[in-house]
This record gives structure tokens, C-alpha cells and sequence, in this order.
């Protein structure tokens, strides 16, 4: 009875702590968004928090509210924006971290270094880049137009998945992007646009450092050569637009000495949303060449992703982890001169697909 006494006291005295540590909700400021800027020398968290409405930022009477903080480090930035606020905050309730384009160019170690160290943070936050201006501004600027930043931004987190099979961008995610030696990384970017965000593509990071912006289309194939589509619009000039409703990517890699050869395979199936000509596009000819049609459009969003690659020498298709993981034993005579061997891989592209769904109401 005495060692179970024993084996007590311990849980005893931390839930006594707990509970001396314990600060009512309307104490704490949960924050909800967290921006991240680099400027004069110096890091800008901007926290971006409810009042008024409790912890629910959709609430009908809550008002969201910007603090900020500053410091030669994000953690001493955030060590400043806690002494600046009148009520404790939290990072439990953090949904997304905004990046500002200069803190991203400075690079994503120091961003993200004190997020990972906390242990009340969400893994499953999402970290968004801002392009080309501070998350400050795109925040402030979001408030002024009197949107709902948190709900906004959880519009585009809906939106992203039903256009993909899930979204890569959460901080787990990232931080183990980020252990990877030899591949790019890529975090999609937000733009505001008439009172709404919008996600236009991929920012691209080489050696943890902002290189580059992809556009819509380039984002697209790396998206296909990933296998997250869910579903793609593909506009056929003259004769119909169709949907994509199913796709499937399989990458095969072959080695012969230093000669490297990547097979592309996409089988994908759509269905025809609008029929734009008089002429009868149900009949085998014409579904036959709307069936090729399609596979060169799809073909055409890959090659952008594959030739961004062959162009830059930054592998954001992550070959250089298929490669490893197919020939683990070669890789090793590979990896050293990887940046040179990634240019003059050799492609493949097969694509099958099928129309399989078309409603006509007469």
C-alpha cells in the first residue's frame, strides 16, 4: 500500500500544478492565424485572435484582432508579442501560419524551428507562403476589407480538398520535407483578390530558401505526377469540357549506370460537363478523338511540372526519393551528383483514359 502511496504523489503534485496554472477561457487569446515576416533585420509575428465571441472566431458578436511582436528570432518575436498582450495567448488553437515573401526568401528553418518545439502546436496546421508582400499586410489588409480571416481561410483549406486527395502543406508534413536532402520543397502561396484568398499554385524552395512561384497550370502537373487529383477541368476548344473524376499515377524509374529513365503512366477517366458544338459528340468516332484530345491536354500539364525540373535542376518532383526507394543500391553512385544527373533524365509519358459519364437532358 505504501509503494502504490508512493507511485501517487507524483501525478498528484503535477495535477496540483496543473490546476495553479489553470487560467480561465476568457483569459487567454486564442490565436487562430499566425503570420511570419522578415524586415530591417528583425522578425514580425502578427497574431491574429477573436474577441468578443469567445473562442469561436464565427461567432456572431466575435471581432478579430492583430497583435504583434518583434525580435531578432521569430521565438524572441513571439517572446515579445506575449508581453505585449493584456491577456495570455495559446498557440493550441492555431490553424495556419502565413509566411511573408522576405521571411521565406530568408529561409524556412528559422520560420518554422520554434513552431516545431512547442507542444501544444496543431501538426496539422497548414502553412501557407504570401506572395510578394508581408503576411502583415495580407492579414491587415483582409481586416480592413472586413473579412473573417479564420473563416476565409478555412474556405480555402475546404476547397483545397476537394480539388486533391489531401493537402501536403500541413506542418508535419513540411517539417519532414524538410529533412530531405536532395528534393525541393513546395508550400502553395496565397494571393488576395476582390475580398476573397485564392491558392494560384506552389512556392518553391530550394535548400530551405525561396526560389520561385509556379503558376496554376505547372502547379497542376506536379500535383498529377504527385497522384492527389481529385478532380482537374480540361477545356477542348470547339467541342466539349469535360471533368476529370478519376486518376491514378504510377512512376517507374530505370537505371542503366548513370542513365536515367523515368516511365510516366496516368490512366484517368472524365466526364463531359459542357458540349459546346452542334456536332454529335456521342457517337465512337468523335468520343475517340475527344479520348486522345484529353490525354495530350493532360500530357501538356505534366511536361510543364517535368520541364520546370529539367530547366532548374530543382527537384520538386522528388525523383531523387523514387529513385532511392526503387534502387536503393545504385542510388548511392547517384546521389553525389544528383544536381547534374537530374538534368538529363530521360521521360516516358502513357496515358490512358476514358469518357465514362456524360447526363443529356432533351
Amino acid at each position: 500500500m505504501k509503494k502504490i502511496i508512493l507511485l501517487l504523489i507524483p501525478f498528484l503534485l503535477c495535477g496540483c500544478s496543473h490546476d495553479m496554472n489553470r487560467k480561465e477561457i476568457d483569459e487567454i487569446n486564442f490565436i487562430h492565424v499566425l503570420g511570419i515576416d522578415f524586415s530591417d533585420n528583425e522578425y514580425t509575428l502578427s497574431a491574429l485572435y477573436s474577441t468578443g465571441g469567445g473562442t469561436d472566431p464565427q461567432g456572431e458578436s466575435a471581432i478579430e484582432e492583430v497583435s504583434n511582436g518583434t525580435g531578432k528570432t521569430p521565438y524572441e518575436a513571439y517572446e515579445d508579442l506575449v508581453l505585449k498582450n493584456r491577456k495570455a495567448i495559446t498557440l493550441a488553437q492555431t490553424g495556419f501560419f502565413l509566411i511573408g515573401d522576405r521571411a521565406a526568401e530568408t529561409g524556412l528553418k528559422l520560420c518554422l524551428d520554434f513552431l516545431s518545439r512547442d507542444q501544444t502546436i496543431k501538426m496539422e496546421s497548414l502553412v501557407y507562403i504570401i506572395k510578394d508582400e508581408k503576411a502583415a499586410d495580407f492579414i491587415n489588409k483582409g481586416i480592413e476589407n472586413k473579412q473573417l480571416i479564420h473563416e476565409d481561410l478555412e474556405t480555402i483549406k475546404q476547397k483545397q480538398k476537394q480539388i486533391v486527395t489531401r493537402n501536403d502543406n500541413n506542418l508535419v508534413n513540411i517539417l519532414n520535407e524538410m529533412k530531405q536532402k536532395y528534393s525541393g520543397i513546395l508550400i502553395p502561396y496565397l494571393i488576395a483578390e476582390e475580398k476573397i484568398f485564392l491558392i494560384e499554385g506552389y512556392a518553391v524552395f530550394d535548400q530551405l530558401k525561396l526560389k520561385d512561384y509556379l503558376d496554376s497550370e505547372t502547379s497542376s502537373g506536379v500535383d498529377f505526377i504527385k497522384n492527389i487529383i481529385r478532380t482537374y477541368p480540361i477545356y477542348l476548344e470547339d467541342q466539349a469540357d469535360l471533368s476529370i473524376s478519376y486518376s491514378d499515377t504510377n512512376l517507374k524509374s530505370e537505371l542503366d549506370n548513370k542513365n536515367i529513365k523515368i516511365t510516366i503512366k496516368i490512366n484517368f477517366e472524365t466526364m463531359i460537363n459542357e458540349v459546346i458544338t452542334e456536332e454529335n459528340i456521342f457517337s465512337p468516332e468523335v468520343l475517340l478523338e475527344l479520348t486522345e484530345r484529353q490525354n495530350k491536354f493532360v500530357k501538356g500539364i505534366v511536361e510543364k511540372a517535368v520541364n520546370y525540373t529539367t530547366a532548374t535542376g530543382i527537384d520538386i518532383l522528388q525523383f531523387a526519393r523514387l529513385i532511392e526507394n526503387q534502387h536503393a543500391k545504385d542510388w548511392r553512385n547517384l546521389e553525389a551528383d544528383w544536381s547534374e544527373n537530374i538534368l538529363d533524365i530521360e521521360y516516358e509519358y502513357v496515358l490512358n483514359s476514358k469518357i465514362v459519364k456524360s447526363f443529356i437532358l432533351d
